[in-house]
């Protein structure tokens, strides 16, 4: 039976150069020693807002929010560079790269979009917006230390770059593989010009 509620988050995609080189650092990474569970190259993208289980009712509503939210920023650039973990580098839960340069627009969008999901009657975000990606999740303390120690000798690694210029509303789908995710929406930033 299929259920009448929609896993769904709004995120900025990377592109495949972006991705590319996140592969390239998850691999420097597992060979100086560190263990994770990192998050598969198609899955990767900045989260600007996780709604959950929500009806079609309100993924219509999601979809205005992010075409409003969309036409208020122009096409802008990201670079990632460093890395860092949830809580602390020390005690390392969630692995993300930091956002250099962009961080300012991509915080405008965030706050953005959630002016448009309250006008949509959503309740508001309780965490501000953190510009990260997250590149992995740590489920065992096996190898910690290894994993510490690659963390400090790539925190401030150069990463990549990007152009940022749509908006993606998805919905997720949990699997036993892991989870699938399914462009519902792509919306381009205003002025896109390709």
């Amino acid at each position: 039976m299929k259920s009448d509620f929609h896993r769904i988050f709004v995120a900025v995609p990377l592109d495949e150069g972006l991705r590319n080189a996140i592969l390239d650092l998850q691999k420097h990474l597992e060979d100086a020693g560190a263990v994770a569970q990192w998050i598969r190259p198609e899955q990767l993208h900045f989260t600007l807002r996780f709604l959950g289980e929500i009806s079609l009712a309100q993924v219509a509503r999601v979809k205005v929010a992010s075409r409003e939210a969309a036409a208020r920023i122009d096409p802008f650039t990201v670079t990632l560079r460093g890395l860092g973990a949830f809580p602390s580098l020390h005690r390392p839960q969630v692995v993300w790269a930091g956002v250099e340069e962009g961080r300012e627009p991509l915080q405008a969008l965030a706050g953005h979009l959630q002016e448009a999901l309250a006008r949509q009657r959503f309740p508001a975000e309780p965490k501000p917006f953190r510009p990260h990606l997250t590149l992995a999740r740590v489920k065992s303390t096996r190898n910690w230390g290894e994993l510490v120690r690659a963390l400090g000798a790539f925190k401030d690694e150069g990463i990549g770059t990007q152009r940022v210029d749509i908006l993606v509303v998805f919905e997720s789908h949990l699997t036993p593989k892991g989870p699938r995710y399914t462009p519902l929406e792509e919306v381009r930033l205003a002025h896109y010009e390709k």
